[in-house]
């Protein structure tokens, strides 16, 4: 029986670049390198996973692993020497980590025929050290495959992305995640459902919301953004001060969440603006509450806030001051919200 953690057959709404690395495996021409593009939480991890399994496999069959034979139960449950992860330590990869990684990828593998390294986040790794792993990127001791995941293809060195095969990830269908949550953790099918649409294609996203309980805190997130325009300047800053302290600190996750939850409303209230059916909100359980908040943003304000927004959450993958991200990301809110109030009330 197929192991049903690691194998591609359970790889959820990622058809695309299963049938690619199967059809790579089966042929047995393997490239030393491959980078994984996607959000975080659309089974980046789980495909490298399954690769290393496939790659190693005894009784391989189409690109399958057996999910029977001893690499594929090693992989399983993760004592398999030959599969490496590589992290960021504090949001980066430093060229001690790549050092490290040489001296390991020096030795030839010990259990396998592939030692497969997954290096998550690559776009968090500090120039010196991208330049450091590009060397060893180049050419790589023999039986050795490299799997770089990222979300921002922008933040990797040109001659790292140029240098691999790339595999891209696409957000996983809100049908998929919802029979998912309610296959998988129990979940009531019209909350997987919210949770699906409010997750923006992420499996891992709506299992935080899931445990944060964020759909039961939506009215109090949405007026927070409502609220904005209302607030001082040295309010809105005590805000952004209160949102670091759920940030890095020890929670990074509801920083995220809440950004999500407030492009979901965004975009509600944009389909509302531009006179697109009410069957497609994604709070449409809170109608009365989007129509009381619609007149606050134009058109363009609205596409403003979400391009803000998404910014917001790239600065967050990266390296960078929380705080100010977040300062500069409520004033400008704020100012959008202020300017329409006045333009409304001016017609």
């Amino acid at each position: 029986m197929i192991n049903d953690s690691v194998s591609f057959s359970r790889i959820l709404g990622q058809e695309k670049a299963v049938r690619f690395l199967k059809g790579v495996l089966s042929r047995q021409r393997i490239p030393h390198g491959y980078l994984f593009l996607g959000m975080p939480g659309v089974g980046k991890t789980s495909t490298a996973i399954a690769m290393a399994q496939a790659l190693n496999c005894l009784e391989p069959r189409e690109g399958e692993a057996c999910g029977r034979c001893k690499p594929c139960r090693g992989i399983e449950d993760r004592s398999f020497h030959d599969l490496v992860f590589l992290e960021p330590e504090n949001q980066v990869i430093k060229i001690e980590k790549i050092r490290e990684l040489e001296r390991i990828l020096a030795f030839k593998p010990q259990f396998g025929k592939y030692r497969v390294t997954v290096v998550r986040e690559a776009d968090k790794m500090t120039l010196e050290a991208a330049n450091a792993f590009l060397k060893t990127l180049e050419e790589p001791p023999p039986g050795n495959v490299l799997v770089l995941q990222a979300s921002d293809l922008s933040q990797l060195m040109p001659t790292i992305v140029s240098r691999c095969q790339k595999v891209r990830f696409q957000p996983i269908p809100v049908p998929l995640i919802a029979s998912w949550l309610a296959e998988k953790k129990g979940v009531d099918p019209q909350k997987g459902l919210l949770l699906a649409k409010l997750s923006e294609g992420s499996i891992a996203r709506a299992v935080q919301m899931l445990e944060e309980e964020y759909e039961s805190k939506r009215g109090e997130c949405f007026s927070r953004l409502m609220d904005l325009s209302s607030l001082s300047e040295g309010e809105v800053l005590d805000l952004a001060l209160e949102l670091k302290g759920k940030g890095r600190a020890e929670q990074e996750a509801p920083i995220e969440l809440l950004f999500s939850l407030w492009k979901t409303w965004l975009r509600d209230l944009l389909l509302l603006k531009t006179g697109g059916p009410e069957r497609l909100l994604i709070h449409g359980d809170r109608l009365a509450q989007l129509k009381s908040g619609w007149n606050a943003y134009t058109i363009d304000s609205l596409m403003e806030a979400l391009r803000l927004l998404d910014q917001a959450e790239k600065d967050m993958a990266g390296f960078r001051n929380m705080e100010l991200m977040l300062e500069n990301l409520l004033l400008a809110l704020k100012r959008l919200g202020t300017a329409d109030r006045a333009q409304a009330v001016g017609a």
